[in-house]
């Protein structure tokens, strides 16, 4: 199999092509659609990165995609919710806002040969934020606003690391 079709690339594909139907669903009011329709984008999140590093198969096309996939659906997903208010639309603003400038300030990093890799606090801050989604989408409104709101807290504290990292890293380059 060439670099392109590595079946965690081929997955990582399956989530962004998922991606639209979500956010139709969603505003479209079929809830369970798009609950059904996440929870496959989520496994498939999962199993990408999972099957990628038992088969090392990590290509540098995943380790762009699957970023941005996580991304987009995450992002999409919980405009969409606060669109039909499903949720609070300051959280979302914060978490879409931090995922904007990380992906901005790893772009102006990998511009000059940097890379700086996820961190434990960010896959932690994803897999928060897809549960809140899971538990918005199910009907439990308030359960999924805590854990919205915790996932906030969290992506603004890894925002504020992956930061701190950035700037580290142009401090080293000086030397």
């Amino acid at each position: 199999m060439g670099k392109v079709k590595t079946i965690p690339n081929f997955l990582t594909l399956i989530r962004i092509f998922l991606l639209p139907f979500v956010v139709f669903s969603i505003i479209s009011k079929q809830f369970f659609v798009a609950l059904v329709l996440f929870v496959l984008s989520a496994v498939t999140d999962f199993l990408d990165g999972y099957i990628a590093r038992k088969q090392k198969s990590i290509t540098s096309l995943g380790m762009l995609l699957d970023p941005v996939a996580d991304k987009l659906l995450t992002s999409s997903t919980l405009i969409s919710l606060a669109y039909v208010k499903l949720c609070d639309p300051y959280s979302v603003i914060a978490i879409v806002g931090r995922e904007e400038a990380v992906t901005g300030m790893r772009a102006i990093a990998a511009s000059r040969g940097l890379v700086i890799p996820a961190s434990k606090g960010g896959k932690i801050k994803t897999t928060l934020i897809m549960i809140s989604i899971i538990l918005l989408l199910s009907g439990l409104k308030n359960v999924g606003e805590v854990f919205l709101i915790v996932s906030a807290g969290v992506a603004l504290y890894t925002g504020f690391v992956y930061f701190i990292r950035f700037f580290e890293s142009f401090g080293e380059e000086d030397d």
